[in-house]
């Protein structure tokens, strides 16, 4: 049922968006592919994410992404990894639970890689 809400999730935003959250789901499950975690689609707080498959954390959202009208944003599911993170994202736009991309765009792998690995942390 959750890949058919996060289809259904998609689908219903703006084409342009739906094709940029399509192209950010596929980048942050390989993203979580490399980094060797087991995750499922989940859908958690009305957005779709990643939940962890094996330990640590299991049954955890490691990440959550949602489209917005004038950016889609990427949440760690945790109110402390960007703080941890300004280095790589000093300038770009965020709030202390997301970090916004313009519509288009796509977070860079050491980006993506660091929140997993802080995530991943946080959870052991």
């Amino acid at each position: 049922m959750t890949s058919a809400e996060i289809s259904a999730y998609i689908a219903a935003q703006p084409e342009a968006r739906a094709q940029a959250l399509t192209a950010l789901h596929h980048f942050l499950a390989d993203r979580i592919t490399h980094a060797g975690v087991a995750a499922e689609d989940v859908m958690s707080y009305n957005m779709p994410g990643f939940r962890i498959l094996s330990e640590p954390g299991r049954g955890s959202v490691l990440l959550g992404y949602a489209g917005w009208q004038a950016h889609l944003a990427l949440y760690p599911h945790s109110g402390t990894i960007l703080s941890q993170m300004t280095d790589l994202t000093h300038g770009m736009s965020q709030t202390r639970g997301a970090l916004h991309l313009p519509i288009g765009t796509l977070p860079s792998e050491q980006i993506v890689d660091r929140m997993i690995t802080l995530r991943l942390e946080e959870l052991s």
